[in-house]
């Protein structure tokens, strides 16, 4: 070995060595407090069920619990035509619910509003909307399921769709799959997004919307007999850019030193005083037996 090349490596363990043993020190970060804003996360559809809103309170940064729950609004939803009042669940703080037999009507623009709220505690009441179009789509005229094995590493089953683009514009859907009515996409990073762009106004021949990864939890698998039901989503293009924020927000930056992403989107106003979602959105469902 050359003099040279020895003293490099000679160097590289030097400083392998100092990294390992050399001191640590704790660093405040001092972040600042800011200003409490509400919170809200809001949805209607077509379905007839009792929808939910929820109002919370934003905390400082670091800060492990809620800002807290707001208790005492007046929440309301209006189609211009018919205002409903939702009643807030005394065994949950926070939460208002629509009576059971409200549902949303495709082409309508739903406007929630928010009274008797004084979120930053200085005894002036506050008030807060956000408004959203429910989108129609057309019926799922059929799905069927394929299991797919050629890459031994990743196996599972796609879920393919036949149904109808009803154009007029972007599209954008939200997927998800339950299993003998059970619900495998239960969270936000697991739900399957989609725009119509390059099928616009055209026939979903057997395209692939949805892939279920197997897993060593058998919950996730099909086994033949099972049922397997595609809800799909007709969402606006502001909700399915929060979603799209959202889920970029839970997965890991690449490359690890990445800047902080940008603030997720929210329609709730004003703007400088509240974050949150509210939207309106259709669901339609197909059902089969996988074989």
């Amino acid at each position: 070995m050359n003099l040279h090349k020895k003293y490099i490596i000679n160097s590289l363990i030097f400083i392998c060595f100092l990294l390992t043993y050399s001191c640590k020190e704790d660093i405040d970060l001092g972040t600042d407090s800011t200003t409490t804003k509400l919170v809200v996360e809001g949805y209607i559809s077509t379905d007839t069920m009792r929808h939910m809103v929820r109002l919370s309170k934003s905390s400082d940064a670091l800060h492990k619990q809620y800002g807290g729950m707001v208790t005492d609004a007046i929440v309301t939803i209006s189609d211009g035509i018919i205002t409903e009042t939702l009643t807030k669940d005394e065994s949950n703080p926070g939460f208002y619910f629509t009576s059971p037999s409200y549902f949303g009507v495709a082409g309508k623009t739903y406007v929630l509003n928010i009274k008797n709220v004084d979120v930053n505690n200085d005894g002036i009441l506050e008030e807060y909307w956000a408004k959203s179009l429910l989108k129609d789509e057309n019926p799922i005229d059929a799905i069927n399921v394929i299991a797919y094995s050629q890459d031994s590493n990743l196996k599972g089953w796609i879920i393919n769709l036949y149904a109808q683009d009803p154009g007029k514009g972007r599209n954008c859907y939200l997927m998800k799959i339950k299993k003998n009515n059970i619900m495998l996409t239960d969270s936000v990073y697991k739900y399957g997004l989609a725009d119509n762009t390059g099928f616009e106004g055209k026939y979903y021949y057997g395209f692939p919307v949805y892939f279920l990864r197997e897993s060593i939890d058998s919950t996730y698998n099909l086994i033949k007999g099972d049922t397997v039901t595609l809800e799909m989503y007709g969402i606006t293009e502001e909700y399915f850019t929060f979603l799209y924020d959202f889920i970029n927000d839970y997965y890991p930056k690449l490359p690890i030193f990445s800047g902080p992403s940008a603030s997720a989107y929210s329609n709730i106003e004003p703007g400088e005083k509240a974050i949150g979602v509210f939207t309106a959105y259709s669901v339609k469902r197909k059902k089969i037996v996988y074989k």
